[in-house]
């Protein structure tokens, strides 16, 4: 007897399998950027009792964020210290999320098919896809831990919705506020002991948190905030882009909309950063992404057409809106073999070097090594190299098909003129 979720599961290995080896190939080419080799230099610290500290951010990590939970990655780095287990772990993560949407979307009485769909759309949307393909961070488990929080919720169970709240707040100090917000909702919408629970939990991890930057005489990393809209047209577009997978269908919770104005707040009103935050697959549109999916799903399940026009909306994005090398027109970085052994080279010893900053998939790789640094950032510099390839020729002269188009050469995976 066929069982109601193997066409989700079977989906998430798919997902699976597909961004870890374009995952892999990126960080073969050098391509992954800073944040994956400080949390690689963070865990591997933590596994040999040196601390958070990562030369990248110049501080110890917890200093910079709440992200406590990912301790218990740490015997995992002492096994294997290398960036790919990041990696693998984030794609597993972001497939899991498929998984759990489709239990949340069948608690909301969706059938099997609609809840496989809107499980099927989150893991094609651009969203998911760009957060698997982009650095490892802490809200790569947003989504998934988000989902089994709001079905445990859903189910009015508080030790599992108390469970998934405290992982939560162990990824980001902004959960403390996000869940303070849905908690007070809960308690006064749904379920007073879960709601009340979660915001007690969400105000004692947001205090404590403050208490320790303000003993360690440090503060966390965030953007400027303002009643200014930094780039309108390109939040507004964004907004579009993170609805658009879903068919639109989150529109159709009318007044319930509004329990979303912190996240879109978070993402509207930031002054400019190191790079837009409100951008497709970035860590920053966690929330708002595994919001979007829930809404998603619990419409879904009151109204059923909205199946098939999810599964269309989701694969026409993940064609041609997606922020990784899936979308048409993209081919897979082209390897320098010599360069990246260069890098493992300098993770496996015990040397230290300082790598330029425009250099950061070297330090991405080598970070494992704690007397790696990468040069501090001081905005825009020159060096960087074009984001994609799109040079299918040679993509495949890199399989050994075909040579290398004449005056040709790589920057770092992707191929440009001499």
């Amino acid at each position: 007897m066929r069982h109601p979720a193997r066409g989700i599961v079977i989906a998430a290995l798919v997902f699976a399998a597909i961004y870890v080896a374009l995952d892999l190939n990126k960080l073969y080419a050098l391509r992954y950027g800073a944040d994956t080799g400080t949390f690689l230099q963070f865990l591997t610290n933590e596994a040999h009792g040196r601390g958070s500290w990562n030369y990248a951010e110049m501080r110890p990590h917890l200093q910079v964020h709440d992200s406590w939970m990912l301790l218990v990655f740490v015997p995992l780095m002492a096994i294997a210290p290398y960036a790919q287990t990041l990696l693998v772990l984030q794609v597993l993560a972001i497939a899991a999320g498929g998984v759990a949407l489709f239990a949340l979307a069948r608690s909301f009485g969706a059938s099997d098919r609609a809840a496989t769909i809107v499980g099927i759309a989150y893991l094609i949307s651009p969203s998911a896809q760009g957060i698997a393909y982009g650095n490892f961070l802490e809200n790569v488990f947003v989504p998934v831990v988000a989902f089994a929080g709001v079905y445990f919720a859903r189910r009015r169970s508080l030790a599992g919705t108390l469970a998934c709240a405290q992982m939560l707040l162990g990824l980001k100090e902004d959960q403390a506020l996000f869940l303070t917000w849905f908690g007070v909702a809960c308690a006064v919408w749904w379920d007073r002991r879960i709601g009340i629970a979660v915001t007690s939990l969400a105000v004692v991890n947001g205090l404590a948190f403050v208490a320790y930057e303000r003993l360690a005489h440090v503060a966390p990393s965030i953007p400027s905030y303002s009643l200014h809209v930094d780039d309108p047209v390109a939040k507004s577009l964004f907004f579009i882009a993170i609805l658009a997978p879903f068919a639109f269908a989150p529109l159709r919770m009318g007044w319930r909309l509004l329990l979303a104005l912190p996240l879109v707040a978070e993402l509207t009103f930031n002054g400019p950063w190191a790079y837009p935050i409100a951008r497709i697959g970035t860590h920053w549109t966690a929330s708002l992404f595994a919001a979007c999916a829930i809404a998603a799903a619990y419409v879904v399940a009151r109204v059923p057409r909205f199946a098939t026009p999810m599964l269309v909306c989701a694969i026409i994005c993940g064609l041609f809106f997606n922020d990784t090398v899936l979308k048409i027109g993209r081919w897979p970085y082209v390897v320098d073999w010599q360069a990246y052994r260069s890098a493992v080279t300098l993770r496996d010893g015990s040397t230290g070097t300082l790598i330029p900053r425009h250099e950061e998939g070297i330090y991405a790789v080598a970070a494992a090594n704690p007397a790696v640094r990468l040069s501090p950032y001081k905005g825009p510099e020159a060096g960087y190299c074009p984001a994609y390839d799109t040079n299918a020729a040679a993509f495949f002269a890199s399989l050994r098909i075909r040579s290398l188009p004449q005056r040709v050469t790589l920057c770092e995976g992707v191929p440009v003129k001499r």
